[in-house]
């Protein structure tokens, strides 16, 4: 299967190459508007992918309904594809792939979760969603109809800070998501926290972001002993207003890592 991938930068060194994998509705298009140009420019080989069904990758998520294990191998593959090692930056559900595939393929180096997604939904959050958009929420959650479901999307991905055009632009790129894989990423088990002093993991948490809250990030620090940082942004804090900050802890991590 041939998968989207988007890929900025050359670098003759030795340091791992950066794999950023998107959340749920998202593809590789995410992170191209400013991490991957910004992460090539600090001297990173960086590439997105899109999972199957997403972005240009082949695949029809209401027919094939993928499922985790499925965004996995996509996931394996890719890096098959790189031949060398690489350090996984995985945002919302993309941050559970990188949980599951970093223990599953010795060519990972180390795993970066932004705002990744919890071990159960909230109630809360659930409730803030549906009072706010109940009519996008039904859609969405119950029709299955994300375009529809939109502007229940808009309210946690994004700060009232960004530009109306930014948001209309960001929000075109939002599509479906597999009905099945959404259902086993709130059943799946507690993540496995084997061989971290091979591969080390560091947490991102949205200072603004909640529909994740922060105690839901500290238990995932504590979970894989890692660092975590707090900055300013909503849930897609890669296309925040603020998202340099968040790139640049991220590379401040890499940097005391693998250089």
């Amino acid at each position: 299967m041939a998968l989207e991938l988007i890929s900025r930068g050359t670098s003759s060194d030795r340091r791992p190459q950066l794999l950023f994998l998107h959340g749920g509705f998202h593809d590789a298009r995410c992170w191209d508007h400013h991490f991957l140009p910004w992460f090539a420019e600090k001297g990173w080989v960086a590439h997105a992918m899109s999972s199957r069904g997403h972005g240009r990758s082949p695949g029809d998520l209401a027919a094939d309904k993928p499922g985790l294990a499925d965004y996995a191998e996509d996931i394996n593959s890719v890096i098959s594809d790189l031949g060398s090692d690489v350090v996984l930056i995985g945002h919302s559900l993309g941050g559970v792939m990188a949980q599951i595939v970093r223990v599953q393929n010795k060519s990972v180096r180390g795993i970066v979760l932004l705002a990744a997604s919890p071990m159960r939904p909230s109630l809360a959050v659930a409730w803030r969603m549906l009072r706010s958009h109940p009519v996008s929420f039904f859609k969405a959650q119950v029709l299955g109809d994300y375009e529809g479901g939109k502007p229940a999307f808009a309210s946690f991905f994004y700060r009232d800070a960004l530009a109306d055009t930014l948001r209309q632009k960001y929000l075109s790129e939002v599509s479906g998501e597999s009905p099945r894989a959404m259902a086993e990423l709130f059943k799946r088990p507690p993540p496995d926290t084997s061989g971290l002093d091979q591969s080390p993991a560091l947490i991102i948490a949205g200072r603004d972001d909640w529909s994740i809250p922060i105690q839901d990030n500290e238990w995932l620090a504590d979970t894989f002993k890692a660092p975590l940082r707090i900055v300013p942004g909503a849930h897609n804090l890669m296309l925040d207003p603020a998202w340099e900050e968040s790139a640049t802890a991220i590379n401040e991590w890499l940097t005391s890592r693998f250089i």
